[in-house]
């Protein structure tokens, strides 16, 4: 049967024998309140039974809130003294380890409450992660919802292997990443892409990789593109000259000249807010 206080352990004031002295210390034991916690202990193993040291093992009240956390020792094995007696949950927390589902107990009065708990290898333990911030040169805000794509390179091939977008806080994360050569690229309306330089990353790397985005100076313009096609049959005209004009006050000035591509494609980028006109024509030499 286990034991517990009935009475309070009292000390009694010094006593100080010099010789044949016989002294007679009298005092009184407090009652003891009736016990109404218990312990909790148990081993943290592997499945094949070997111990894990130095695990984080957190007890969580019946609410799943955090009540409180120890280490197991060399051997694996851990307690939590006098816990209050109620409903908990437990689970252990270990690098190259998955944290198992929480575990139900009850700790009952006076009593110890034994839980192994059993971990499973993490097989993405010896991955890599790749991980920054996207954000303004200029101040140094964050830049959130930008696009991030991370790339691999494999000697003279380049792969793309991931696309993420930032937090509010300009944050992204690419994890569980193999060994090798890795760079990103950030991109946004308004701003200018950029690329990082490449990083190498093996045996557990956790490489932050930080990107700058300039404002677009551009960015609040406009484009006139089209497709310059023969009026009787419908194909399309390559090399037709195609004339942008800026009206202003009924009078046409040309901003620009280009020609259409083997699709008959046109495109003039970077206008600002106005009146325009395309004009196109294809002119032979005679």
């Amino acid at each position: 049967m286990p034991t517990f206080d009935k009475y309070k352990l009292q000390p009694s004031p010094l006593i100080t024998i010099d010789g044949r002295e016989q002294e007679t210390t009298n005092f009184q034991l407090q009652a003891a309140p009736p016990p109404d916690a218990g312990n909790v202990s148990g081993t943290v193993r592997r499945p094949d039974g070997t111990a894990i040291p130095f695990a984080t093992v957190q007890l969580f009240d019946s609410n799943g809130l955090p009540f409180e956390h120890t280490n197991s020792n060399p051997a694996g094995q851990f307690i939590f003294p006098r816990v209050p007696t109620g409903s908990y949950f437990i689970t252990a927390s270990e690098p190259n380890f998955l944290t198992p589902l929480r575990i139900s107990l009850t700790v009952l009065s006076n009593r110890t409450t034994s839980v192994p708990i059993v971990m499973q290898v993490d097989p993405d333990a010896n991955e890599n992660a790749i991980f920054g911030i996207v954000q303004s040169p200029t101040d140094n805000q964050p830049i959130g919802d930008a696009t991030v794509e991370l790339f691999r390179v494999t000697g003279t091939t380049t792969e793309m292997i991931g696309i993420v977008s930032t937090n509010g806080q300009g944050q992204y994360l690419f994890p569980n990443l193999v060994n090798g050569t890795y760079f990103i690229s950030a991109s946004k309306p308004g701003f200018l892409s950029n690329q990082s330089s490449q990083t190498v990353v093996s045996d557990r790397d956790f490489a932050p990789i930080n990107v700058f985005l300039i404002a677009d100076p551009d960015a609040n313009t406009g484009t006139i593109s089209g497709v310059i096609t023969d009026a009787t049959n419908g194909q399309t005209l390559a090399n037709a000259t195609v004339a942008l004009y800026s009206i202003t006050n009924g009078v046409e000035n040309i901003i620009d000249i280009t020609k259409t591509n083997a699709g008959g494609l046109y495109l003039f980028g970077d206008l600002l807010a106005g009146i325009y006109r395309v004009k196109a024509t294809i002119q032979e030499e005679t």
